[in-house]
C-alpha cells in the first residue's frame, strides 16, 4: 500500500533500548548471510504469544494483566457468540475458523498498538519501527474501534466532532488510560459496560446530581440518566447484519449487503446496571445481527466436511437484545433534547419504542423500551 511503511527501520531506531537489542533478539531468525537462509524462523510479531511474548520479559507487570485483556482475547465478543449459539458448541461448526478470518482481526497484541498498525488495517508499521510510547489514535485505536466511535468523535461521518476532540484536543487515552487498555475488570466481566469504564463525573465532579448548580443535573437525581442522553448528539447507528453471504438454497450463495449508516439518537432502559453503569436510562444503539446472520456457516460446513451444521445456530437468539447499551461520543454542552424540559419530555421520537422494533428482533429487545415516555411537564416550556 502507497504510503505505509511495510518493512522499513529507521536510523535513529537502532540507537534506541529496543533497537540495541539488535532484530534477532525479538524476531529470531538465524545469522546467515543469504536472504532467505537468515529469515528461516522469522517471527513476524513477537508480542504475540502468551499476551506480551517477547515484551513480557521487560515489560512483566503489564504483559500479566493484559494477557487476560479484552483487547487480547476479545472475551467480550466471545461471550456473546457462545450465549446466542447456546446449546450448540462452537467446536460443531465452523464459527471457531470465521472467528478467526473474521472476528480475530481485531485481536491486539503489544505491537499492535505500539509499533504497527492492527491486523484489521492491514499491518505495516507506524513510524518505520520505532516504538510509540502513546500510541496515535488514528493509527492504531481507530482500526478497530472506526466505524462507529472514532467517525462520531472527529466528525468524519457528517455530525459535529465530540467537544473533547473539537475544543478539548483530547486523544481516546486521556479518558481510557493504561489500566482500561491493559487491565480488563472486573476479569470476570461479560461485555464492556460491565467493566470499569470513564464515567464523566470523574472529570466533571461539579456536574453530580445534588450537588450542580445546573437545576437540570439536580432535578434528573443521581444515576436516573446518563449523560449522554443530555449530552449527546445523533450518533451512527445501523441495523441488518455484517454478514455477506446468504444461502437462498443448496448450492446457491447470494452476497446481500449490509444496511446504509443510519444516524440516530434512542433513550431506552438499562438492562445491564451496574456499579460502572449505574443508570436507569441510557442511549441504546442497534446491534446488526439477525437471526439468520450465520446461516452460510452450515452450507459452508456441509460443503467442506460433507456434515451440516446445526439447523438454528443461533438457537438461544432471543436471549440477548440487539438494542445495547451505547457509548456514544459525540457530546457537546448543548443539544436538542436540552434546550428545555419539553424539549426532551414527551418527545416520542427521542426514546425507543416498540415503534422501533422490527419483526424477527429478539424478544430482549422488549427489556429496553421505554413505554410509556416521560410526559411533558405543564407550565415548563
Amino acid at each position: 500500500m502507497r504510503g505505509r511503511d511495510t518493512y522499513g527501520v529507521a536510523r535513529d531506531f537502532l540507537e534506541t533500548p529496543h533497537g540495541e537489542l539488535g532484530c534477532r533478539y525479538c524476531h529470531k531468525g538465524t545469522n546467515a548471510s543469504d536472504k532467505e537462509a537468515a529469515h528461516e524462523g522469522l517471527v513476524k510479531d513477537p508480542s504475540e504469544a502468551g499476551g506480551g511474548g517477547v515484551c513480557a520479559e521487560c515489560h512483566e507487570e503489564i504483559a500479566a494483566t493484559f494477557k487476560d485483556s479484552m483487547h487480547y482475547t476479545l472475551k467480550g465478543i466471545l461471550d456473546i457468540v457462545g450465549t446466542i449459539t447456546r446449546p450448540h458448541e462452537m467446536q460443531e461448526t465452523l464459527l471457531p475458523a470465521a472467528w478467526s478470518l473474521d472476528c480475530a482481526n481485531c485481536h491486539a497484541s503489544c505491537g499492535s498498538c505500539h509499533v504497527a498498525w492492527p491486523k484489521v488495517s492491514k499491518g505495516g508499521l507506524i513510524d518505520r519501527h520505532r516504538f510509540q510510547r502513546r500510541p496515535p489514535m488514528e493509527k492504531t485505536c481507530f482500526g478497530c474501534h472506526g466505524s462507529r466511535f472514532a467517525g462520531e468523535y472527529v466528525g468524519f461521518l457528517g455530525t459535529t466532532a465530540d467537544v473533547h476532540y473539537e475544543k478539548g484536543q483530547m486523544e481516546c487515552d486521556d479518558c481510557h488510560r493504561g489500566s482500561q487498555l491493559h487491565h480488563t475488570r472486573p476479569g470476570d466481566a461479560k461485555r464492556y459496560y460491565a467493566t470499569e469504564t470513564p464515567r464523566c463525573e470523574d472529570c466533571h465532579p461539579d456536574a453530580r446530581p445534588g450537588r450542580s448548580k445546573v437545576a437540570m443535573h439536580n432535578a434528573h437525581g443521581e444515576n436516573e440518566l446518563a449523560c449522554q442522553v443530555c449530552h449527546a448528539n445523533r450518533y451512527f447507528n445501523c441495523q441488518d447484519c455484517h454478514v455477506s453471504l446468504d444461502v437462498k438454497e443448496e448450492g446457491k450463495v447470494e452476497v446481500i449487503f449490509p444496511s446504509e449508516p443510519l444516524f440516530t439518537f434512542k433513550i431506552g432502559r438499562n438492562i445491564d446496571r451496574s456499579p460502572a453503569n449505574p443508570y436507569r436510562y441510557n442511549l441504546v444503539r442497534h446491534t446488526p445481527m439477525r437471526k439468520d446472520s450465520l446461516a452460510s456457516l452450515r452450507w459452508f460446513q456441509a460443503t467442506l466436511t460433507g456434515k451440516p451444521g446445526p439447523e438454528d445456530l443461533v438457537a438461544n437468539y432471543d436471549a440477548l437484545p440487539t438494542w445495547n447499551s451505547a457509548a456514544v461520543h459525540s457530546i457537546q454542552r448543548r443539544t436538542p433534547q436540552n434546550r428545555s424540559c419539553n424539549a426532551c419530555h414527551g418527545k416520542r421520537e427521542l426514546f425507543l419504542t416498540g415503534d422501533d422494533l422490527r419483526p424477527g428482533d429478539p424478544a430482549a429487545n422488549r427489556r429496553i423500551v421505554v413505554d410509556p415516555v416521560p410526559a411533558r411537564i405543564e407550565g415548563r416550556r
